[in-house]
């Protein structure tokens, strides 16, 4: 088996794919076994204290913490937050190990089962940057993008709440209305495109499939991690 690097933003996100891996490992491994895992985080105040140069940050904050996973013996990385996936490509170019894409992950998904009309959910940034878009781009489905109202809604979800395990009960009650809204419109399926979604969100709850970027991630870390 592969080292599997995690290189961590959030520690709710960091924390759920971790353990994702190592219980899901059990399944194709046998019990109690799971590949060797090693992971590294800045402190979250350096992501989100970024200053004019978000990208330039990110990319740099990636690479440093990439690098060290690397020099811990790192076969592979995953990064289980949606947002930095933004300068994917930036970083793959200094990076010596690979990076498995989320948004590729969760494409590769949607194809299989044949989602057709799927709602995105994220935040701000993920709105806003192609990187879902583009890994979707030759698959025959949409990709629905929430009311401008509604994506600061789910941001302020997750930067003032999810990333720090709180969930309220004001939170529930407007995801529920937001997802019930467009299971109407009759989207199939809704992409959960920030690893903490889903401490508020499952199926019983949306009445649409879900494309969860948290297990398709770690599900493509363990079979990577096989090859």
């Amino acid at each position: 088996m592969k080292h599997i690097g995690i290189a961590a933003v959030t520690a709710e996100g960091a924390a759920i794919t971790y353990k994702y891996i190592c219980s899901a490992s059990e399944q194709v491994f046998g019990k109690h076994t799971h590949p060797e895992i090693s992971i590294h985080g800045f402190s979250f105040s350096e992501h989100v204290n970024f200053g004019p140069e978000r990208l330039k940050k990110w990319q740099d904050l990636l690479v440093r913490s990439i690098n060290k996973l690397e020099a811990t013996g790192a076969q592979l990385v995953i990064c289980p937050s949606n947002t930095p996936h933004e300068v994917y490509e930036q970083v793959c170019e200094k990076i010596n190990i690979p990076w498995l894409n989320i948004a590729d992950e969760v494409a590769k998904v949607a194809e299989q089962k044949q989602y057709k009309k799927i709602l995105l959910l994220g935040t701000q940034f993920t709105f806003n940057s192609a990187f879902y878009p583009n890994a979707f781009e030759h698959l025959a489905a949409e990709i629905v993008i929430p009311t401008d109202e509604e994506q600061v809604l789910v941001h302020s979800m997750i930067v003032d709440e999810l990333v720090s395990g709180v969930v309220s009960e004001n939170a529930k009650q407007a995801m529920q209305g937001l997802l019930s809204k467009y299971a109407q419109q009759g989207l199939d399926s809704v992409i959960l495109g920030c690893t903490e979604l889903p401490l508020i969100i499952d199926e019983a709850l949306t009445h649409m499939a879900i494309l969860d970027s948290t297990q398709i991630l770690g599900d493509a870390a363990i079979k990577a991690a096989t090859n």
